[in-house]
């Protein structure tokens, strides 16, 4: 109940979350739909390894608390967010630079392929705060530490994406949605990275 309670609460919110920023794209037409959709597809490509660290992180930290090693699990989570920090910024890049080119894989209509590219080159920026929030909440949950990381990720996209996308969207379109989700991302990383760092999570597991 400790664990799994809070992440299942917080995997229906975040839900949600994507729902509601559907929902504020939608009306700005089937060119901004069809560009959010697909560069969503793409920019998926990027955080896949960033979610795969992020389940070595769980079982390194899990593991290692669970044997009392406290600091093999604080050097298993500074390595694997390093790791998956240096893999998402990586991939971040390689998103800017070939982006025409994933598009025109997708689809041939030039309005589309613009207005993606235009918003992946964006999302590009903040795959490094991505990727620390994707890997240090793996470690968080190897620790037990659930509650806070999930309120971080709840306040954070629906206070800051779902807010800012709102404001912007009227004057910026679906460049305003993907600017809204970048400073989410980035937000959301530091203060992963803060927690990380002052190591309170490494008491859930003692709890």
């Amino acid at each position: 109940m400790q664990i799994g309670l809070p992440i299942g609460m917080e995997r229906i919110l975040m839900c949600g979350a994507q729902i509601a920023t559907t929902v504020i794209v939608a009306p700005l037409g089937t060119v901004a739909l069809a560009a959010n959709s697909f560069g969503i597809t793409i920019e998926s490509l990027c955080y896949m390894p960033g979610y795969g660290i992020s389940s070595a992180a769980t079982t390194l930290v899990g593991q290692s608390l669970g044997g009392g090693r406290r600091r093999l699990a604080r050097s298993f989570a500074r390595i694997t967010v390093g790791m998956g920090m240096l893999a998402m910024t990586f991939m971040g890049v390689l998103m800017y630079v070939f982006s025409p080119l994933l598009m025109g894989t997708m689809t041939s209509d030039a309005a589309v392929q613009a207005l993606a590219v235009r918003i992946l080159r964006i999302e590009a920026f903040a795959e490094p705060g991505f990727a620390a929030a994707i890997v240090a909440y793996g470690v968080f949950v190897g620790a037990g530490d659930t509650r806070m990381p999930c309120t971080f990720n709840l306040l954070t996209i629906w206070c800051v994406r779902i807010t800012l996308s709102l404001l912007l969207v009227g004057r910026y379109g679906l460049i305003g949605v993907w600017w809204a989700m970048a400073v989410e991302l980035c937000i959301r990383g530091i203060i992963f990275l803060v927690r990380l760092f002052r190591e309170r999570w490494l008491d859930a597991a003692e709890v």
